[in-house]
């Protein structure tokens, strides 16, 4: 792995202020006001996009250091999230696969090679192709607030962790803000996705939190 670079981005993003948890909907006058169900109970609104009504996990001692400063909508009422990072219908994702740009707008990225016993995590599809160094804070991730949501067969907010059993080669680099999260963790990306990173025996599955979920589509 290049250790020196991993080092740069794990000190910046130390060095992050993270405000306290904000309960967005308190700042806001009739929250879900104006609000598009899109038929989803368990979600703020009912609108998937707005991430879970109820969430804990911030005073939860099994979650809270990795939660700590996260404020799922950045401090905007539900009607302006959803008309800044979404299209209605979809999320409104970054340019070059979410990595920071430079001054010349070229995305931060460099080859990194995982070592055995190397633990990563994920929130969200159990196979999709986003990793990142195992505990590093939500709000790092840049990821937006309906990866937390309920789901059938998944796991307690939709989070895995896999440890490296093989080495191989990924690309990653540092995290640009998005979804009003100020990012800059490290995130990796392997497109082939995370079946075909097992499948292959790279990497085993070591943690998968259960949870009582309902069945909403992701």
């Amino acid at each position: 792995m290049n250790a020196l670079l991993l080092f740069s981005v794990l000190s910046g993003a130390l060095s992050l202020p993270l405000a306290s948890v904000q309960d967005t909907t308190t700042q806001c006058t009739n929250p879900c006001n104006g609000v598009e169900s899109t038929n989803h109970p368990s979600s703020l609104c009912g609108n998937k996009f707005l991430g879970p009504a109820v969430f804990t996990a911030p005073s939860d001692p099994d979650w809270s250091d990795m939660f700590a400063g996260y404020d799922p909508l950045a401090q905007l009422c539900p009607t302006s999230f959803l008309k800044q990072w979404t299209t209605g219908s979809a999320y409104i994702y970054p340019p070059d696969d979410g990595a920071l740009l430079d001054s010349a707008q070229k995305p931060v990225i460099t080859e990194y090679t995982l070592q055995e016993g190397y633990e990563l995590d994920r929130f969200g599809s159990q196979y999709g192709g986003y990793l990142a160094p195992r505990g590093t804070p939500f709000a790092w991730r840049s990821i937006p607030p309906g990866n937390l949501n309920p789901h059938a067969n998944s796991t307690q907010y939709n989070y895995w962790v896999w440890r490296v059993k093989v080495p191989f080669n990924v690309t990653g680099g540092p995290i640009a803000p998005w979804f009003g999260q100020p990012g800059f963790g490290l995130q990796f990306y392997y497109e082939a996705g995370l079946g075909e990173l097992e499948s292959q025996g790279f990497i085993e599955l070591v943690e998968s939190r259960s949870c009582p979920c309902v069945a909403h589509d992701l």
